[in-house]
């Protein structure tokens, strides 16, 4: 049983190895993509048309479907102060009995700049329409931007992610942990 134990974490620590050195060598690449009015439009609430429109279509299919994704969801600071901030917050409370959404603590937390910071092992294609708010099932915990975030009052978001290999399933929660504590999300689970 032992030497079973020791030839998986053996394989685990050669594939994670190779995967470090190759990211050493070629570097992280972090990509974006601005969210305005749009792609937060009413038409696409609960209706399954955002993903196949011809204004995101491309942008959907372009999603990573089959690798883990490390995301976060960043705002402009002079645009969304504080005071601002708690404003916005305190909408999604009516929101709460409706749709089911991302946690909002109980402290309200300093903006520092991150809406929130999440992951994804797969289908993060899913999970960026899920947290726009279009998603037809409800009780999908998320973000549900479409509801309560208002570009015109709180400027664009961008939400950035990074795709990883496969083999960085079994540490992406880690990372998204570690991400959260530099990052300081106001929403979340995450404690900073």
């Amino acid at each position: 049983m032992e030497e079973i134990i020791q030839n998986i974490l053996g394989d685990q620590i050669d594939k994670l190895t190779a995967y470090f050195d190759d990211l050493a060598k070629n570097g992280l690449e972090i990509k974006s993509i601005d969210i305005d009015s749009t792609h937060l439009a009413e038409c696409y609430r609960q209706t399954k048309t955002f993903s196949t429109c011809r204004e995101f279509k491309g942008l959907y299919d372009s999603l990573p479907k089959n690798k883990p994704v490390l995301y976060w969801f960043s705002f402009d600071t002079e645009k969304l102060k504080n005071e601002t901030l708690q404003q916005a917050l305190g909408s999604i409370n009516g929101l709460v009995q409706k749709r089911k959404t991302a946690e909002i603590p109980k402290i309200p937390r300093e903006s520092c700049g991150t809406l929130y910071v999440g992951k994804v092992k797969d289908k993060f294609h899913y999970r960026f329409v899920n947290h726009l708010g279009h998603s037809v099932n409800a009780k999908t915990g998320s973000l549900q931007l479409t509801y309560w975030y208002d570009t015109l009052l709180y400027g664009n978001l961008k939400l950035n992610y990074i795709v990883l290999e496969p083999e960085m399933k079994t540490l992406i929660g880690i990372l998204e942990i570690e991400l959260a504590k530099k990052l300081k999300p106001v929403l979340g689970s995450h404690r900073n």
